[in-house]
């Protein structure tokens, strides 16, 4: 019943917004990726043999790339405050993710020095420049999975940033689209709001 009412929701804002449906579509994944982290790691009986299992090599590697997934909805939500997209559907989604993280942080307090491993959440906070009432950058300049542009301090600039049919894709963002969406990338128009957009 929740995935018919998402799905319709999903419609009713893509009606709206084209942009929202992809937004949509990378926050149900990425909730969905952290999710079944936090099913995996309660899914172990004993404390002592999830902490086995967070401290092995293979361990430490997944959450690292489970990080990597939260970063991607960080970006997001700096490109939704980019775009100026402040839907109440995005907010909840946003919002799930942010409670399913914080309960695998739970879970990775029994192992300190894989907590350890997790920046400081002031390093994942994707600022963007400008005001409200500047206009919307041009996707081109974008991410085309996180539709960010601008990075926090030691983050990824647009020169490592990947080109693929003349859009640009962060690599972890690129990845996570390709691994859990689709096997191709997405390539959105340009939003109405953007400072070069020329209708055809």
């Amino acid at each position: 019943m929740q995935d018919q009412d998402n799905r319709e929701l999903a419609t009713e804002c893509s009606q709206v917004d084209p942009y929202i449906l992809h937004l949509q579509k990378c926050l149900s994944n990425i909730h969905k990726v952290i999710q079944k982290t936090n099913d995996i790691l309660c899914s172990i009986s004993h404390p002592s043999v999830c902490s086995e299992v967070l401290l092995s090599s293979r361990g430490t590697d997944y959450i690292s790339e489970v990080l990597e997934v939260y970063r991607i909805s960080k970006r997001i939500e700096g490109g939704m405050k980019t775009l100026h997209l402040d839907y109440d559907s995005l907010q909840l989604a946003l919002r799930d993710i942010e409670l399913s993280w914080n309960n695998l942080q739970a879970f990775l307090s029994l192992c300190p020095c894989v907590l350890q491993m997790l920046p400081p959440p002031s390093s994942l906070d994707y600022k963007v420049k400008g005001t409200s009432s500047d206009p919307v950058c041009c996707l081109k300049r974008c991410c085309g999975v996180c539709l960010l542009e601008e990075e926090p301090l030691g983050g990824e600039s647009v020169d490592n940033m990947l080109m693929h049919g003349g859009h640009l894709y962060h690599p972890s963002c690129a990845n996570f689209w390709l691994n859990c969406i689709d096997s191709n990338l997405p390539v959105l128009s340009c939003h109405k709001n953007c400072c070069l957009y020329a209708p055809s």
